[in-house]
């Protein structure tokens, strides 16, 4: 059985305390589902895969715990928590009326700068097309990007508390070639409305792709 390979640190990942590196690691595999909902923690194979011993992984997972990321069950099992429809379209309701207010602020203060950023990331993501879990991480730097141009501190932090909980939910985000091709084009919309700088198309285009996104998410869930 061939050993699970460690996971690459970044340059600021090598810095980072243990605990925090592992609590970086879990939080991002579980906002891309490479952690499912349900799915339970292995802290023999984590403690491996990030090349450390259980102690820092054990304070990570308390850590997520309180989060409610990570939820205890009989018998000691620790598991990525599942949401319920209640708690699913709760999260969709506040998800979806804070991307519109960030959305609409950036279309205001975003820079050149900015915009050629999003720009570089919808190659990237265009250059991604084969890769679900790759597509999840540069969707994800896509949305961190448009929150940063919001130049509003509360703002970003409440959306990207929001946008790790993306993993909660059931069906994935990139689960068929159709959807990535509509969120090529959402992502290519978005762009262009926050580029004219104009609050009510960037609405309308973050707006759609949203909906869209959730419908998605749904019909793959609907189909498990």
């Amino acid at each position: 059985m061939k050993k699970p390979k460690s996971a690459k640190p970044t340059t600021a990942q090598r810095n980072m305390p243990l605990t925090d590196k592992a609590i970086a690691y879990l939080r991002d595999a579980i906002q891309v589902q490479k952690i499912a909902p349900g799915q339970e923690i292995d802290f023999a194979a984590l403690s491996q895969k990030l090349g450390m011993s259980r102690t820092p992984i054990r304070e990570s997972i308390r850590e997520l715990l309180t989060e409610g990321l990570l939820e205890q069950l009989p018998g000691g099992i620790v598991s990525v928590t599942q949401l319920s429809s209640v708690d699913a379209e709760g999260f969709y309701h506040v998800r979806d009326e804070l991307e519109i207010v960030a959305a609409r602020v950036a279309a205001v203060h975003i820079s050149d700068l900015e915009i050629e950023m999003l720009k570089v990331n919808l190659s990237q993501f265009d250059n991604a097309r084969t890769e679900p879990e790759k597509l999840a991480q540069i969707d994800n730097q896509f949305h961190t990007l448009l929150h940063d141009a919001c130049n509003n501190s509360y703002l970003s932090r409440a959306l990207k508390h929001l946008r790790v909980r993306i993993g909660l939910l059931q069906g994935r985000s990139f689960s068929n070639a159709e959807r990535i091709n509509d969120a090529y084009k959402e992502h290519r919309s978005i762009i262009k409305a926050l580029e004219s700088h104009n609050p009510d198309k960037a609405q309308r285009a973050v707006a759609k792709h949203f909906r869209n996104a959730r419908k998605s998410r749904r019909a793959h869930q609907g189909r498990q």
